[in-house]
C-alpha cells in the first residue's frame, strides 16, 4: 500500500494554517501509533522466533515442526506462546523439562 492510503494527509489544503498544525499532529500520531505496533511485534516476536531455533536444534526438527510443538505445548497448557518462549530462552533447563517431542 502507498503511504498515502496509509495515513492522513500532510495539508489539509485549507488556507487556515492551524487546519496544517492539526493535519501534521494527525500524521505524528499515526506515525507514532504504528512505531509502537511495529515495536510491539518485534518484542514479542523476536523471542518466539528464538524459541524455534531453540528447538529446531534441540530436537533436530525443521523450523515449522519447532513452531508447531511450540504451539501445541502451549494450546494443551493453556499458555502464552511469547511467556513460553521466553522461559526457553531464559531458563533452558526449564524448558527441556516442560517442551519435549
Amino acid at each position: 500500500m502507498s503511504e498515502t492510503t496509509l495515513s492522513p494527509s500532510p495539508s489539509s489544503g485549507s488556507p487556515d494554517p492551524a487546519d496544517d498544525l492539526v493535519a501534521m499532529r494527525d500524521r505524528i500520531r499515526f506515525y507514532r501509533n504504528r512505531a509502537e505496533q511495529l515495536q510491539y511485534a518485534l518484542d514479542h516476536r523476536l523471542p518466539i522466533e528464538q524459541a524455534k531455533g531453540i528447538l529446531a536444534e534441540r530436537y533436530q526438527i525443521d523450523i515449522d515442526a519447532a513452531f508447531e510443538l511450540l504451539r501445541s505445548f502451549c494450546r494443551n497448557n493453556n499458555m502464552k506462546i511469547h511467556d513460553v518462549a521466553r522461559t526457553l530462552i531464559e531458563q533452558p533447563s526449564e524448558g527441556d523439562r516442560r517442551i519435549s517431542c
